[in-house]
């Protein structure tokens, strides 16, 4: 059976439908979808896969943190992908607080197995999620890469009327079209040409995790991509086989993502009468939480040249603000008031 046939069967007899579920089937339709049948990494490089010293950088954050927060021993992460950066944050944080912690792991895919991912930790209770229902306890929630493959949906506004863009099949082509939507004709200082993308689906897990902060307790640590300040503008992008695509071609076989809206983030934080700090740029963080000082360290402990040429170069990676350094941003909502003066400059 062809992996585009469902797709095509919802859009026979000129059928329409939202970006986000055309998204969700791309991404996340169960035994077809992207991320059900494609190992994290081949399209795409995240952080954690470049290097140890951004899960460590991570791990000496939360705990200095701690003082001014309350002692946490419950982790989640949010798209764990290859599970990389949970492996280095339970390598950091057992350090730290020993072996009575417990980690979660949000994760859809079938492709994520606790037990042969994280075989060689048996010792730490580790479990898998697929609903964001926790324990009444403090918790440390945090995410690489997560909010910008959620789908969403598009409204753009044309002759001062707000149309919604849902993805249509025509000649046996998938296109884009504008279909008038009333729900958003109250909106009006936005000028013609705006394009909003809102996420139903990023509400939802944002209000989720934020009421459980305020009840309880902890933090939640955001890295993703987009600028300071999102623009009105189309951001969807397509990654195929390492190379940008159109996102309506290359179906299931591509990674749909786009620009995260941070001040949107903090909107929703606000309404749940939480702290929110940033968004500041990768590289800010990982230079405050010590990551320059770890990659001297880690080239001390080596007389290899060439392994001290491989870390130079993922140093380089992870702050490079002209690569990951700059383009990831990150945030931090807490229920307490930690102070963290870093977080204010834009950089």
């Amino acid at each position: 059976m062809e992996r585009n046939s469902k797709l095509k069967t919802i859009l026979r007899n000129g059928n329409s439908i939202s970006i986000s579920r055309y998204i969700n089937l791309c991404l996340y339709e169960k035994n077809i979808g992207y991320y059900h049948n494609k190992k994290i990494g081949l399209d795409f490089t995240t952080s954690p896969e470049i290097s140890q010293m951004f899960g460590e950088c991570i791990s000496i954050f939360i705990v200095s943190i701690f003082k001014k927060i309350g002692k946490i021993n419950n982790f989640c992460e949010l798209g764990p992908g290859n599970g990389t950066l949970m492996k280095d944050l339970i390598k950091s944080l057992s350090a730290f607080l020993g072996n009575k912690i417990n980690f979660f792991l949000f994760e859809k895919s079938n492709r994520f197995s606790v037990n042969s991912i994280f075989k060689d930790y048996k010792e730490f209770s580790i479990k898998k999620i697929k609903k964001l229902s926790f324990p009444s306890q403090p918790f440390f929630f945090f995410c690489n890469e997560f909010f910008d493959a959620l789908p969403i949906n598009q409204f753009e506004k044309k002759n001062n009327i707000w149309f919604e863009r849902r993805v249509k099949l025509e000649n046996n082509k998938l296109s884009l079209i504008l279909k008038k939507n009333a729900f958003f004709k109250t909106i009006s200082e936005n000028p013609d040409g705006s394009i909003l993308e809102i996420s139903p689906l990023k509400k939802l897990y944002l209000s989720k995790i934020f009421n459980h902060l305020s009840q309880f307790g902890g933090g939640f640590l955001i890295f993703d991509y987009g600028p300071f300040s999102k623009k009105k503008i189309d951001t969807i992008q397509s990654i195929y086989n390492g190379r940008k695509s159109n996102f309506l071609e290359n179906t299931h076989e591509s990674d749909i993502t786009y620009h995260i809206d941070f001040e949107y983030i903090k909107k929703v934080a606000k309404k749940f009468n939480l702290h929110f700090y940033g968004p500041i740029s990768q590289k800010r963080f990982l230079y405050f939480s010590g990551i320059n000082e770890r990659f001297l360290m880690l080239s001390k402990n080596t007389d290899s040249r060439s392994k001290i040429e491989q870390l130079q170069s993922q140093f380089t990676r992870l702050t490079d603000p002209l690569g990951m350094g700059g383009l990831i941003k990150c945030v931090l909502i807490t229920k307490e008031n930690p102070k963290l003066n870093f977080f204010n400059a834009r950089s």
